[in-house]
């Protein structure tokens, strides 16, 4: 015990002496240590500061100052940005579409056709022309904010006619554009506001032929009119929505008389002194994995004409349903169709065989001085509305059906039949009157590549007339077709 006491009191002196020397050796130790680090971070600082300029560079470069949010890979190019606006982003796209047609019979058009004349009139008189008219160029537009979007088009082709200028000399090759689509729209979650010139928010299926009207007067209502339309979309689940859509429209109707006094301003519709209205209905979903949808629409308007007796009003209004299923076979197909009933139901809405209003008129022969009385579907040579002594509506019903088929990614046919059928009794006493329409067709579609393509198109037309005015017009129909999409 004695000698432990005497080891502590050797060893406690002995370590009071040497704790200064191990006290200044770490904190030497520490000082370095601390030194080392402050150099680190200096040069990481630096380091970091030269990357993020480089960053900066290459945002610069990539990207310019003026350019929207939406990133300028998704667009083909920005538009410049002009009164005041900032740049919007641009799609450009089209096709060319080069046919060459032959046909048996005439009819009322050959690069297209809206009816064939009668028997007598026309059969047999065989027809071939080449037209590049069917092909289109368009600019979709883009502008996002937070929240919502705006967007808008402008979609041209070559189908501009001559409509009897005796001052301008016509030459299809000199074709000028013609606007097919052009409107403005709004966007924000599940409501759109879009307002300009564009396809009837009615009848929205149309049947696939390479014939341009694509079933005009042959079953299928489809043109395009002025509107200002509200579309709202319901999410039922994840596969299915319903679509709801509502339109004021400036409709269209071609009865003019041939004098300048007779023009009722610009179209009958316009003197109706309010829109049209259209409404469309529709439940989209999928079935077999494809898309499918069921649709209810209708519309309704006035036209008013000056007459004898004062000015008269004619109804236009019309009902009808589209749909579009998948088959439950190994390819990808579809059948589709619609069905309608109109009255008044020509014009724009392209139906009745281009016959809404009956007129019953009265001429007189400056030569003789005889007057007659008849009943006509168009007003030519009519000018002045004392001749007009009375107007009545002209109902029609009819609809279409196709079986789309696609046999490989490169190769798509069609099938289809459509018919016009306006109503015989409200068509008595006129006797050029097209008291029915039908088409069959058949065509294909194959793409060499996404770009380039070529195609074929059967079709037949049957054109109803009385007998004593010639006898039905019937039309073979052979068009071969070149396509560049872009």
């Amino acid at each position: 015990m004695k000698k432990f006491v005497w080891l502590l009191v050797l060893l406690i002196p002995l370590l009071l002496l040497y704790s200064p020397v191990l006290a200044s050796s770490n904190t030497d130790d520490l000082r370095q240590m601390l030194e080392e680090l402050r150099k680190e971070v200096e040069t990481l600082k630096k380091e970091n500061a030269e990357l993020r300029s480089q960053v900066e560079e290459l945002k610069k470069a990539q990207i310019p100052a003026a350019a929207p949010v939406v990133a300028p890979a998704k667009h083909s190019f920005y538009s410049k940005g002009g009164y005041g606006s900032t740049p919007s982003g641009i799609d450009f796209y089209g096709f060319f579409k080069i046919d060459a047609v032959w046909q048996d019979s005439s009819a009322v058009g050959d690069i297209y056709v809206l009816y064939v004349l009668p028997d007598n009139k026309g059969g047999g008189d065989n027809k071939f022309t080449l037209n590049f008219r069917h092909s289109r160029f368009g600019f979709n537009f883009f502008k996002p904010y937070k929240g919502w979007n705006l967007f808008g088009k402008m979609e041209m082709d070559f189908y501009t006619e001559c409509h009897g200028e005796d001052t301008l000399p016509w030459n299809v090759n000199h074709s000028p554009v013609r606007a097919r689509r052009v409107f403005i729209g709004v966007e924000k979650g599940t409501w759109q506001l879009l307002a300009g010139l564009d396809w009837l928010t009615i009848s929205q299926l149309y049947p696939h032929t390479s014939n341009f009207p694509a079933g005009t007067f042959m079953g299928n209502p489809a043109y395009r009119m002025p509107q200002i339309r509200l579309t709202k979309w319901f999410k039922i689940n994840d596969i299915s929505q319903l679509k709801l859509q509502i339109a004021a429209e400036k409709p269209y109707a071609f009865p003019k008389g041939t004098s300048t006094y007779y023009i009722f301003d610009e179209d009958p519709a316009n003197d109706a002194g309010f829109p049209g209205i259209e409404a469309r209905i529709a439940y989209e979903t999928k079935l077999f994995g494809k898309p499918a949808l069921a649709a209810i629409w209708g519309h309704y308007s006035e036209e008013e004409y000056a007459t004898k007796y004062g000015d008269k009003d004619a109804e236009s209004y019309s009902i009808g349903l589209e749909a579009k299923f998948p088959l439950p076979i190994q390819k990808k197909a579809f059948l589709l169709g619609e069905i309608w009933y109109g009255r008044n139901f020509d014009g724009y809405y392209s139906c009745g065989v281009g016959q809404g209003t009956k007129f019953y008129i009265t001429k007189t022969d400056p030569n003789t001085n005889i007057t007659t009385y008849s009943y006509v579907t168009d007003l030519k040579g009519v000018s002045n509305p004392n001749q007009i002594l009375g107007i009545s509506e002209i109902d029609a019903w009819g609809g279409w059906i196709e079986l789309e088929l696609f046999w490989t990614p490169k190769l798509v046919t069609h099938f289809g039949w459509g018919i016009d059928n306006p109503d015989n009794d409200d068509l008595a006493g006129v006797t050029s009157a097209r008291l029915q329409q039908q088409m069959f067709y058949t065509n294909f579609l194959y793409r060499l590549t996404k770009e380039f393509g070529f195609g074929m198109e059967y079709m037949y037309v049957r054109t109803d007339y009385r007998q004593s005015y010639g006898g039905d017009g019937k039309l073979n129909r052979i068009m071969g077709s070149f396509y560049y999409f872009f």
